[in-house]
């Protein structure tokens, strides 16, 4: 009768801890509006966190130098996006060129095909241009998503901004909730022992978030000279974008070169180059593995591989390309927490690299 009884209360546990997941993910997939430029908003405090506390240190005020901090950090941003503008401009005029390159391309397809195939070059054109007819009448519709989503990502951008001043004016105050709740439910002797484990996860996770910003940093520094060494056309363009995709981790170097050798196998007619390219990015991964991210991240952050992709298809699957972006940064902060509390240590250690 007690082992029945055992059985039934476990039942029951495991039931509340399946219905909880479920709750969280619903939650998660259906406040995806609400939540991200939360989560976004919050990342940028932690990253802004040092230097809010620095201009404060030199008697500004909390409300100017979180102003000042934010607002310092959107101009950079959107000088970045007006290089990237540029940039995207200056590979426009290339189009032409391309297009020759792929036409010459297809032509060599097309005389394979119907060499090895017998399927005759007027049906493999009719067929393409079938498929081209099918992906211009979607053309409409997708251009309108993009403006959609461009004056969205400008909305977002202003709700991001007001939420990050606002986060890091009441942090003391958002601290302070966290230790009455300890208060109510776990004694006042814990609250000592609750504020040390809080200063160091602000600690280490304001250092996490700064560094990822400072990897990208570097390594668009690093893309940028090597690119123009090697002579490539639009270099600044190419080692932004490459070094923002590296945020994802495994997935995004390769991803990120994989973009501009394949831009190179199309301008270029000889292989020799490409061939550079992709040994220079090679390279670079090995830096940015063994180097740049254990020293400027620290060591204690680095999250396995497993878990890692796992992560980054669920944040797909729940929030999209967003998901993908900051579900990573939020496991390494889940990391900092689980390798500060001690009961959570154990989930720390298997999530780790």
């Amino acid at each position: 009768m007690k082992s029945t009884a055992n059985k039934l209360v476990a039942i029951g546990g495991f039931n509340r801890v399946l219905l909880f997941i479920v709750l969280l993910f619903a939650i998660l997939y259906f406040a995806k509006p609400f939540l991200v430029p939360i989560v976004v908003s919050g990342l940028m405090a932690m990253l802004l966190l040092p230097v809010c506390k620095k201009l404060e240190s030199w008697k500004i005020g909390r409300g100017g130098a979180a102003a000042i901090a934010v607002l310092t950090t959107l101009l950079i941003i959107i000088g970045v996006l007006y290089l990237l503008v540029n940039e995207l401009i200056g590979l426009g005029s290339e189009m032409q060129a391309i297009g020759d390159k792929f036409s010459a391309i297809f032509a060599q397809g097309h005389s394979l095909v119907s060499e090895h195939f017998d399927v005759s070059i007027a049906k493999q054109k009719e067929y393409l241009q079938t498929q081209v007819s099918a992906w211009s009448s979607s053309a409409g519709k997708l251009l309108g998503g993009v403006l959609f989503s461009v004056v969205t990502v400008l909305g977002n951008l202003l709700i991001i901004t007001v939420y990050t001043i606002l986060m890091l004016i009441y942090r003391w105050r958002i601290k302070n909730f966290v230790l009455q709740i300890v208060d109510k439910y776990a004694g006042h002797n814990e609250i000592g022992h609750t504020k040390d484990i809080v200063n160091k996860i602000t600690q280490v996770s304001s250092r996490y978030v700064a560094g990822i910003f400072l990897v990208v940093l570097i390594l668009s520094v690093i893309y940028f000279i090597g690119l123009t060494i090697i002579g490539i056309e639009n270099a600044l363009f190419f080692s932004i974008v490459a070094a923002l995709i590296n945020v994802i981790p495994y997935i995004g170097s390769v991803a990120g070169g994989g973009i501009v050798v394949l831009y190179v196998l199309i301008t270029r007619d000889t292989l020799s180059v490409p061939i550079i390219v992709a040994v220079f990015f090679t390279l670079t991964q090995q830096l940015d593995s063994y180097v740049l991210t254990p020293k400027i991240t620290g060591g204690k952050v680095q999250l396995g591989p497993l878990f890692t992709i796992m992560v980054l298809l669920l944040g797909g699957l729940v929030w999209g390309t967003a998901g993908m972006i900051l579900f990573i940064p939020l496991l390494g902060i889940v990391k900092v927490i689980f390798d500060q509390v001690e009961d959570l240590k154990p989930y720390g250690y298997l999530i780790g690299d």
